[in-house]
């Protein structure tokens, strides 16, 4: 739910500089009625960024309504035949990349019910046709990392589907002990998806959680008033630096970990408001933690 939070307001933001970006290039001698109109759609749709309790931020309010909710902590009960033990011959550092991710599997499915994760993203940039309107698009950024960055998230289980991760999507690995504690590090490998792609698909899905598909916020901002057309191909989400790192106790159970990497979005050759808009991109930093 996060996510769709923080790529609405985004879009939004977007939207209305992409539209901006149309205008700037438009013969002087347009139709004085639609720049008036056009006018208008920029200021209502800044005001309400900059008050929280309007109509578009209350349209979005709801994208991560269910996912606000607190999950109570509680006691994982374990017998003595669940213990596991690490047999000195058995150091995790001489842990094959299999390994490591077969003991990171069984960790993440042992802890997954009884975990509790919190969700941060961080804006780094948003940038039109290249950075042409950064001077603008800088007076509103501040504006759009607040709303994202106040809007972590609790949610319940291991993030990612690591049900399905496999050796092929770790760049590097390591495992070692912390006094009666086993940490493992991963590098995934990076991911680049298309726009409708689900969120636990590739390597960074399987180990992490991708965006997944963001048609489905496109369509929430057409029925709000900001319709914004992307090509499925001309559409790209790059991750970057994706890595986990969590610690095992001497149960089997993951006690704390966080998994982090950047997005960026990739829009090129879009409409907004009908008009043509070159490219557009959004750069996000994504971390999970336990």
């Amino acid at each position: 739910m996060n996510w769709k939070r923080a790529l609405a307001l985004s879009f939004s933001f977007l939207v209305v500089f992409s539209l901006t970006s149309c205008k700037i290039k438009k013969d002087d001698s347009a139709d004085e009625s639609t720049t008036v109109a056009e006018s208008n759609i920029n200021e209502n749709i800044t005001q309400n960024a900059l008050n929280p309790e309007t109509t578009m931020y209350n349209t979005t309010e709801y994208f991560v309504r269910e996912s606000q909710q607190q999950v109570p902590e509680t006691t994982i009960g374990t017998t003595q035949a669940e213990i596991i033990t690490t047999e000195p011959f058995d150091d995790p550092a001489n842990w094959s990349v299999e390994r490591i991710v077969e003991e990171y599997k069984k960790a993440a499915t042992k802890s997954n019910e009884n975990a509790t994760s919190t969700m941060k993203i961080t804006l780094k940039d948003i940038s039109v046709n290249n950075g042409e309107y950064d001077k603008a698009m800088s007076l509103v950024k501040p504006i759009i990392a607040k709303f994202i960055e106040s809007s972590s998230t609790e949610n319940t289980g291991i993030t990612g589907g690591f049900q399905n991760l496999v050796p092929q999507d770790v760049s590097s690995a390591k495992a070692y002990k912390s006094g009666n504690d086993t940490v493992i590090e991963m590098v995934m490998v990076e991911q680049t998806s298309g726009p409708k792609e689900d969120a636990n698909s590739g390597s960074v899905g399987h180990a992490i959680t991708a965006v997944g598909d963001i048609s489905v916020v496109i369509k929430d901002l057409a029925d709000m008033g900001l319709p914004l057309e992307l090509s499925e191909e001309d559409t790209k989400i790059y991750y970057t630096n994706p890595s986990v790192r969590v610690v095992i106790n001497d149960k089997g159970e993951i006690v704390s970990g966080t998994w982090s990497y950047t997005v960026e979005i990739s829009m090129n050759n879009f409409k907004a408001f009908g008009q043509n808009v070159n490219r557009a991109s959004i750069t996000m930093d994504n971390t999970i933690t336990v």
